[in-house]
């Protein structure tokens, strides 16, 4: 196997152009450039070597003889890699018993058919596009590469594969007397059904005051494509799975009244729900601009719990309403209070019980789904909103997409030919200076050039 004589031979090349640098035949930046050169072109062929190595192994293997004959050789594939464009040959095989045909080490290491680009580029890809639109996003990867550069349909078609792995179970379940929740949604353009809705539900176990306010253990769930009874079930679990029930005293449910969220309170028993103050206080001021000093006494009757008072200051402004559209408005919030009317009074009992979900929703998902104009696919806008929700919980969405890619051990069946090469270069390096004497160079007088190899040979560099 040539693993090792590739990179010795690569060492070599590297050797020479820091002689280059310190003779001054180039400048640094250009020693950068083809010192990066260099690695991405060792890195190609070494996967090449590599998947060579294993199609060989995979032609003289007795189960594969077995079960499989070989159809053609040398059949070239190519993909695009970390490294750059990925050029190498296999052996195509057929089946004897199904009649199924197979690209045998492709299938092994998990190159799929038909793929131009692997996993770990498409694992960048999917990354970067998680704060970018699709075509920065490629722009970003193969800014060092040009090779490495794709469409926008690619980064798109990379994105709607995602799928978050599931969160592992926890050693020990958390022990807390207070729970809250919150929950809000952002508003999509999505082709072909006009407008859609990605949902944020979040969990956390109270503020931590310092120099910024911060969620403790926040943990945030979002969809686009689930229904509001799957998605609950979800973050159910998820609490049964994290938190002893049984330490808890209080659950808090904090949002806007809309029926996806109170929805919630059928899952969870027990549950307070809390109106969100951002969303009624935004009802209040729509229904009293023209009738801006009837603002104070519905803020005073909604502190004094008087639903009976506040709901006949909305009345008076209702009939001091001459168009239309506002006295739509004022009708609206009329029943938006009495539909939440209980949510109203345990946020005036429960003042400390604040809601964020306003903010959280527009920087996880307006900042990248809605706040510029843009149309989604349904499936496309759903995996973009679960990556964001993934990077907002502090996790690699890198890592969460390798993680759905097949993981086998395959290199540990050329362990062997690599040992043995390794244990050929040791001798070589533990006799370095009985070879580098018979190079007539290291025999001659004192110069540059010979000092820099020997000082480059005593760090096993060559």
């Amino acid at each position: 196997m040539d693993v090792v004589r590739l990179v010795e031979s690569k060492i070599l090349s590297v050797a020479e152009k820091i002689l280059a640098v310190l003779e001054g035949g180039i400048d640094y930046r250009t020693f950068e450039a083809q010192l990066k050169k260099e690695l991405d072109e060792l890195g190609l062929d070494l996967l090449r070597v590599v998947l060579e190595a294993l199609d060989q192994q995979l032609s003289e293997s007795k189960e594969r003889k077995q079960n499989w004959v070989v159809v053609r050789k040398n059949d070239r594939k190519e993909i695009l890699t970390p490294f750059g464009l990925l050029s190498y040959e296999r052996r195509y095989y057929r089946n004897k018993e199904s009649k199924e045909y197979s690209y045998l080490v492709d299938e092994k290491v998990g190159i799929k058919p038909h793929s131009r680009v692997s996993a770990s580029v498409k694992a960048d890809l999917v990354e970067a596009s998680t704060v970018s639109s699709y075509e920065e996003a490629t722009l970003q990867v193969s800014r060092h590469n040009t090779e490495l550069k794709v469409s926008r349909q690619t980064v798109a078609a990379c994105v709607k594969e995602f799928k978050a792995k599931e969160a592992p179970p926890p050693q020990q379940k958390r022990r807390v007397a207070v729970l809250y929740l919150a929950a809000d949604e952002d508003h999509l353009k999505v082709r072909g059904r006009g407008g859609a809705q990605a949902r944020l539900i979040y969990i956390y176990e109270g503020v931590e005051h310092g120099p910024r306010r911060r969620l403790k253990n926040a943990r945030y769930f979002t969809t686009v494509g689930k229904s509001p009874e799957e998605f609950w079930l979800e973050v159910c679990d998820y609490i049964a799975a994290n938190y002893e029930l049984e330490s808890l005293e209080k659950i808090y449910l904090s949002g806007d009244g809309a029926n996806w969220i109170r929805l919630g309170l059928q899952f969870i028993p027990g549950v307070t729900f809390i109106l969100d103050k951002f969303h009624l206080f935004k009802h209040i001021i729509m229904a009293t601009a023209h009738v801006p000093e009837l603002k104070r006494p519905i803020y005073r009757g909604i502190l004094k719990l008087n639903q009976q008072a506040v709901i006949e200051h909305l009345h008076e402004a209702l009939k001091r309403a001459e168009e239309r559209p506002r006295q739509k408005r004022i009708r609206d919030t009329i029943r938006y209070i009495k539909n939440n009317w209980d949510g109203i009074e345990s946020q005036v009992k429960h003042p400390h019980v604040s809601c964020s979900a306003e903010n959280h929703v527009s920087h996880i998902l307006s900042a990248r789904l809605s706040s510029r104009p843009m149309a989604w696919s349904l499936r496309g806008a759903d995996r973009m909103a679960a990556m964001r929700a993934v990077k907002a919980n502090a996790e690699s969405v890198r890592e969460h997409y390798l993680s759905m890619q097949t993981n086998t051990p395959v290199l540990v069946e050329l362990k062997e030919e690599v040992q043995r090469e390794l244990k050929r270069l040791r001798q070589r390096q533990a006799h370095g200076l009985e070879y580098l004497n018979n190079v007539p160079l290291f025999r001659s007088g004192s110069n540059f050039t010979r000092m820099v190899l020997k000082q480059l040979n005593e760090k096993s560099v060559v």
